[in-house]
């Protein structure tokens, strides 16, 4: 059986796992706690608790909602975002594939550079 974890615990563990991202920032919108990249939100949560918005893709979204833990999130699931209540660890480990994916989904996109036609820059 999974090992429980607390809110308090699960809400600070998600919060250094989306601050360790490449340019991620914490932010306060509508009385939330967000993580963005670039001005985008990949994460969302009410402060210390186990449960948390993040953005996946609407094809995605049919297959993550199959979990118990995880649901079509209110007002942006349409747009694919779901959220998931973090209970033990193992759902704790999903939210934290869930937010990766969701910081690669809005993260800028690198370009690739252009070579001329010796192979070089």
């Amino acid at each position: 059986m999974p090992k429980r974890v607390g809110p308090l615990d699960v809400f600070a563990r998600m919060q250094a796992h989306c601050m360790a991202k490449d340019g991620a920032v914490e932010e306060y919108p509508w009385e939330h706690v967000g993580w963005k990249v670039a001005g985008k939100l990949f994460v969302i949560a009410t402060q210390d608790s186990n449960g948390f918005t993040m953005k996946s893709t609407v094809e995605k979204q049919e297959a993550l909602i199959q979990h118990p833990a995880i649901e079509k999130s209110a007002y942006v699931g349409r747009y694919g975002w779901v959220s998931i209540t973090v209970e033990d660890e193992d759902t704790l480990d999903i939210a934290m594939e869930l937010a990766d994916d969701s910081f690669d989904l809005v993260r800028p996109k690198r370009r690739a550079k252009k070579t001329n036609e010796n192979g070089g820059e």
